[in-house]
């Protein structure tokens, strides 16, 4: 099987994998059935068979099937009036599956190339996409009549137009998997579509369209690196220590909290902690004049936080602990937190300026988001309200130059990671041990 970290390409297909198309497909027949005066003697299910398998040929098809014996129309015939309606009902009701949007979106974003290919008509992908509005998503649209391919060669083609990228295929037919198989691709079942079990035959099968996003993120590859990295460090007899730090608005939480998730999935047992748990109170955290001052030296209680935690699990005891953490908007020790840590336990510890002296030891792999100074603003503007942007350039931004001027990232931590793009984040530097 392709591993889907190795995968930059993505092919979908289109009926019963982007959009449900059955209803409005049934409903096209209805309306030019009424105009014919033809009564309607078949269900959904039972033109259902017929998604995923070529419809531009009249033998053995979809309109073979619903034409009436006694018809004085042809088959071509049924099938232009038929196809008349799509416009107009595809723009009444057609929508994708959920999560489709943005789906696609986050993959854009997370660098992958996305194409569309299907074994409809031209005539039908043009009125889909259109009706469905999500051309901006995708990097290559093709159908087999373009150039009457089959859908191996049509995989084959897109996967040269991009370079021979690797790529994945994702679809709810039998044909969309042997299009990977045949072309050395990944193969993607959705078990939504209309492929019934056909799509477990997939390497991978998904019951939602948001789930390619645990499958193709962009982070794992960085998570097997540090596991990796733990491997070669961790002893048998102690709880491994990793630090996860950045300037503000880094992607701290985020990405610590994707690290623990990857660990459980992977079946070690973990404990997520934050710095921002262990705030001292607003009459320490504003004691000085200096407001960048007070933000690296006052706001955290950095002897609390070793005394209960960092300092139990260098010396290899077990800890089950449940303390009061401050909220620091109420000024109230009022936040319940609960730690349970052994000798096999990953600890995951995020939090600014965590590399400082008085922490540093404890650590045992230290990761450092970089973005530059004027990304933590960006986000800030869109995380905070405009009269707190301000307090980055007076307090947090200033504080973060000083940490990073007395403990340079590329000279005391482990990893530096590129996360100026959170979607799409880059190793920089490794040191190794």
């Amino acid at each position: 099987m392709i591993n889907p970290n190795d995968v930059n390409l993505i092919i979908f297909d289109m009926d019963g994998t982007i959009i449900p198309s059955l209803p409005a497909v049934y409903e096209s027949v209805k309306r030019a059935f009424n105009k014919l005066g033809w009564p309607v003697k078949f269900s959904p299910d039972d033109i259902n068979q017929f998604f995923g398998i070529t419809t531009a040929s009249a033998k053995g098809s979809l309109y073979e099937f619903i034409t009436p014996l006694d018809s004085k129309l042809s088959i071509d015939e049924v099938r232009e009036r038929v196809r008349k309606e799509y416009e107009g009902t595809f723009r009444d009701m057609a929508q994708p599956y959920p999560g489709v949007k943005k789906t696609l979106s986050t993959l854009r974003k997370r660098g992958y190339k996305l194409a569309q290919y299907t074994n409809a008509s031209a005539m039908y992908l043009d009125i889909v996409m259109s009706s469905l509005n999500i051309r901006e998503y995708l990097d290559y649209i093709e159908c087999i009549q373009h150039n009457n391919l089959t859908k191996p060669e049509l995989v084959r083609k897109i996967k040269e137009k991009f370079g021979g990228l690797t790529a994945a295929v994702v679809g709810d037919r039998s044909h969309d998997i042997e299009a990977a198989r045949d072309t050395d691709s990944l193969s993607i079942g959705v078990l939504f579509g209309y492929g019934g079990d056909e799509p477990k035959q997939a390497d991978i099968s998904i019951d939602k369209f948001d789930e390619l996003l645990f499958i193709f993120d962009r982070k794992l590859p960085i998570f097997e690196r540090i596991k990796e990295e733990i491997r070669q460090r961790k002893r048998e007899d102690k709880a491994f220590i990793i630090g996860i730090n950045g300037i503000d608005g880094a992607g701290k939480t985020e990405f610590a909290s994707a690290l623990e998730t990857y660990f459980k999935t992977n079946g070690h047992q973990t404990q997520l902690i934050h710095l921002d748990d262990f705030h001292n109170p607003k009459v320490i955290r504003y004691s000085g004049t200096d407001q960048a001052d007070n933000y690296y030296n006052n706001s955290f209680n950095t002897g609390l936080i070793i005394e209960k935690l960092l300092s139990p699990i260098k010396e290899k005891k077990p800890l089950s602990l449940s303390l009061k953490a401050l909220d620091p908007d109420t000024d109230e020790y009022e936040v319940d937190r609960v730690y349970s840590i052994d000798r096999d336990s990953m600890v995951i510890f995020e939090g600014v300026f965590l590399f400082r002296k008085e922490l540093d030891s404890y650590i045992d792999y230290k990761v450092f988001l970089d973005i530059p100074l004027e990304e933590s603003k960006r986000r800030a503007i869109i995380r905070d309200s405009e009269a707190n942007v301000s307090k980055y350039d007076e307090k947090y931004l200033p504080a973060q130059v000083k940490y990073m001027k007395k403990y340079p990232p590329t000279k005391v931590v482990d990893m530096v990671i590129d996360n100026t793009n959170w979607e799409y984040p880059r190793v920089k530097q490794i040191r190794k041990a």
